[in-house]
């Protein structure tokens, strides 16, 4: 096994929980190999942009439906954005309050320690110093901050930030680890997984105010995406289906509904003819009020964001994503500000993970992290 290949292959173990997401393992091997197959060409100069100049980007955009079209995507193209890093000698996150979560990162892909940020300090994760970066996929925030979940060994910790409450998840047998699956947009319910390698995993809701846990019953063969304020669990169907995807069914139910109701999302009219839509990468919006959903190219490409309405109807595209072979985009989540984008570059010179928030259409670059940084953005686990 030459090293390439073994090197894409831990980093999809390291990525997909345990492959209990397939779609999201697919993902991350497509940008492995297109950064392998990218780099040759990252010698190639880039046009210098004046510091501080706003650049009107008109990636291509797919024939649709009138009036359900992106408009012109605007943002600061080369203004200075804070940048972080590791600190050398970041002291361990200390028992009691210590404020909101911006959010929590890893600096590299392994070998790294967790880290959560609050305000303008950083502290290494508990649990990192034993077995730095081998878990950072498995950070998590709630959409306000004030929940950090990560793993304690095979089990799971999700401690209040602001207070000293700290709650712990057991897995249900030796072999099994467990994992913060999805929070509601309201941070007050978080679905846990208990899972191994396989497709036997079982899930418990939990009301993170009263601490209550109530097994969570999910349609048979289906896996969850989001989670609803009233408690509801978004999910899709397991089998994979042909790419590219132009038509979803999700299901919604309650945590004691074993059927649930049907929300079919077709997006054929849309979409380009090489775009396709990203099963694992359904968000329920900030508001409450229906879904965001990913699209791309059939080799994993992210080109952009559709607004989905409750009901399945697509009601536009919410922005598009600048098409650039030096720079791969990945949807991170979304907090009470709206959605995070990350755009990874690998120019010389240019080599970082910057967070990027959309407001309408613009594209806001809030921080930049080490290029193969793991990143947990409030509302979401670490991507």
């Amino acid at each position: 096994m030459n090293d390439d290949f073994r090197n894409v292959y831990r980093e999809l173990a390291d990525d997909a929980r345990n492959y209990s997401d397939p779609e999201r393992a697919l993902a991350v091997g497509r940008r492995r190999r297109r950064t392998m197959l990218a780099a040759p060409a990252l010698a190639v100069a880039v046009a210098a942009v004046a510091l501080g100049t706003w650049v009107t980007l008109r990636p291509p955009i797919p024939t649709g439906t009138p009036g359900n079209q992106a408009t012109e995507v605007t943002t600061a193209a080369s203004s200075p954005v804070p940048t972080l890093s590791p600190p050398p000698n970041a002291p361990a996150l200390p028992p009691g309050a210590v404020g909101r979560a911006s959010f929590a990162y890893a600096g590299c892909r392994s070998g790294c320690p967790g880290l959560a940020v609050v305000g303008d300090r950083q502290f290494i994760i508990p649990g990192e110093e034993r077995n730095p970066g081998s878990s950072a996929m498995l950070l998590s925030l709630s959409p306000d901050g004030r929940w950090l979940g990560y793993p304690a060994g095979d089990s799971y910790v999700v401690r209040d930030l602001t207070g000293t409450r700290t709650m712990a998840f057991p897995p249900s047998e030796p072999g099994r680890r467990m994992a913060a699956w999805v929070w509601s947009a309201d941070s007050k319910r978080l679905l846990v997984g208990d899972f191994r390698e396989g497709n036997d995993n079982t899930y418990t809701l939990v009301d993170v105010l009263t601490g209550s846990r109530t097994p969570a019953v999910i349609p048979a063969a289906r896996t969850p995406l989001a989670l609803t304020n009233e408690g509801e669990v978004v999910s899709r169907a397991r089998d994979q289906q042909p790419e590219p995807v132009r038509v979803l069914t999700l299901t919604v139910s309650t945590i004691g509904d074993a059927t649930g109701r049907s929300v079919t999302i077709d997006a054929s009219a849309i979409l380009a003819q090489n775009e396709s839509l990203f099963p694992g990468s359904v968000l329920v919006h900030p508001d409450g009020g229906g879904y965001l959903l990913g699209v791309g190219t059939v080799d994993g490409i992210s080109t952009g964001v559709l607004r989905v309405a409750a009901d399945g109807r697509v009601v536009e595209r919410v922005v598009d994503v600048p098409s650039d072979n030096r720079e791969f985009w990945n949807v991170l989540g979304v907090n009470g500000d709206g959605l995070l984008l990350s755009r990874q570059t690998n120019d010389p010179g240019r080599q970082a993970t910057t967070v990027v928030a959309v407001t309408g259409k613009a594209l806001r670059d809030l921080f930049a992290l080490p290029r193969e940084s793991i990143v947990a953005v409030p509302g979401a686990s670490a991507r």
